[in-house]
């Protein structure tokens, strides 16, 4: 200690014991942790972390039984996952998620999901449902910032299964936070094109996403799905600056899909537009048509119709971003 006599943290008789119980939490061992957190919270009940610890430890140590009696494999893992939905929604509304309890039990539950998931798959369990076994499997992965086995494991799943959101999703994270960018953002564009709903944003901390995010709460109010909005102003940020190179048939059916979404628009009154994914749906349509024949098969006709319609239908948003539309060439 120096002259003044400060504190030191080598003079903090709680803080190895703290630092004890957050390795008993981040290996499992929640009823232990129970035990020292009794005796630390006698000492000092105001001890920083120390209640969120408790309630942590607390909540996991009660699973304990129902955890150690059920099958390794997809069960044990299902498990966790489901338990954890359930203790992430105490944890908000008890304010642990930013603590460290929070952290080393995020740790624990998700290593040990990846490893139940990877059991079952490798031993063939439930053959019928790999898809989500290997979904699952990269959503831990990601959440445990392995982005190289999140990859791995996510590209092979789409060997099979091209098409579905919440893995390009996942895909375009892991992706983005290894620096593969462009690569990211053709992932996201395209996960937000097939079904935004599907995607979690709760695990998406890639840029873009975020900065998009906080665009749409400051210029969009009461809005029926943020994620609905997303790919627009990610297109209108140029955040979105990938484009997906489309052959005839996919751009027919994404045509075909836009001219469905505006007959059941033109049916609608302003309450029901403002209350579904109707309008951010055909508007994310039009912005790949657009882009099909502004970029890749020019025809300045339909490029002219195509703009025409996105200012009609939001023109605050469209009528800025094409008088800037060489700066996207």
């Amino acid at each position: 200690m120096n002259d003044e006599k400060q504190l030191s943290f080598s003079d903090d008789p709680l803080l190895n014991k703290s630092n004890q119980v957050y390795l008993l939490i981040e290996s499992g061992e929640f009823e232990k942790s129970v035990k020292n957190l009794d005796e630390l919270l006698t000492i000092n009940p105001d001890y920083p972390g120390l209640i969120e610890a408790y309630r942590t430890s607390r909540f996991w140590s009660n699973r304990q039984f129902e955890l150690v009696n059920i099958t390794t494999g997809k069960e044990t893992a299902d498990f966790l996952m489901t338990q954890w939905e359930i203790y992430n929604n105490y944890a908000f509304e008890k304010k642990l998620n930013l603590s460290q309890a929070y952290k080393s039990v995020m740790k624990y539950i998700f290593f040990k999901a990846s490893e139940n998931y990877r059991f079952a798959f490798q031993n063939n369990e439930d053959t019928a449902n790999n898809f989500n076994l290997l979904l699952n499997l990269g959503n831990c992965f990601l959440r445990l910032e392995e982005y190289n086995y999140t990859i791995d494991t996510l590209e092979y799943a789409k060997t099979s299964y091209k098409s579905n959101a919440k893995l390009l999703s996942l895909l375009g994270e892991a992706y983005y936070q290894i620096g593969e960018k462009s690569k990211s953002i053709l992932f996201f564009k395209e996960a937000f094109f097939i079904d935004p709903s599907q995607i979690e944003l709760d695990i998406i901390f890639a840029d873009p996403i975020v900065e998009t995010i906080k665009i749409i709460n400051t210029h969009k109010k009461n809005i029926y799905d943020i994620r609905e909005w997303i790919p627009i102003y990610a297109t209108i940020a140029n955040f979105f600056f990938a484009r997906k190179k489309l052959n005839k048939h996919q751009i027919s059916t994404i045509e075909k899909d836009a001219y469905n979404l505006e007959i059941n628009y033109q049916q609608m009154n302003s309450e029901q537009i403002e209350n579904s994914n109707v309008l951010p749906r055909m508007l994310n349509k039009y912005i790949w048509i657009l882009d099909y024949y502004e970029f890749q098969e020019y025809n300045f006709q339909n490029v002219s119709q195509v703009r025409d319609r996105l200012i009609k239908l939001e023109p605050n948003l469209f009528k800025e971003f094409f008088k800037n539309s060489s700066k996207r060439k």
